[in-house]
């Protein structure tokens, strides 16, 4: 019985470090050359300038990834910057009882009374 926890906990775990994996990495790559194949499936290969200026399906790979990297980096920047991110970031923050349970403790510290700010931390540790 003690070993069940504990291959609960392992499959968990490995089924976190799967999402993680499939999701962020390889399921993006994929996506990804899929993309690239599709447009230039239906796009380069009938459009007949196009065709000319990418007989190949690297050439219009390399080409699309040196615009499209930079254009994606600056995008994702910008909205980390400026957009959704501080906003959605801020929201978190205001709704999160660890945020909120942090914040109240730390005033406790600040008039001395440490015992109710351990109370307050004691679920968190």
């Amino acid at each position: 019985m003690p070993r069940s926890p504990r291959l609960r906990e392992r499959v968990l775990r490995y089924w976190t470090y799967f999402r993680r994996g499939h999701g962020t990495y390889l399921a993006f790559l994929l996506s990804f050359a899929n993309f690239v194949a599709i447009q230039y499936r239906l796009v380069i290969e009938n459009v007949k300038p196009l065709a000319a200026v990418f007989p190949r399906l690297a050439y219009f790979l390399l080409t699309f990834a040196a615009i499209y990297v930079p254009v994606c980096t600056l995008i994702g920047w910008l909205d980390y910057k400026r957009g959704a991110v501080p906003i959605e970031r801020a929201l978190g923050e205001a709704v999160s009882p660890w945020n909120r349970d942090l914040a109240r403790a730390l005033m406790l510290i600040c008039d001395g009374r440490y015992e109710g700010a351990k109370e307050i931390l004691r679920k968190w540790a």
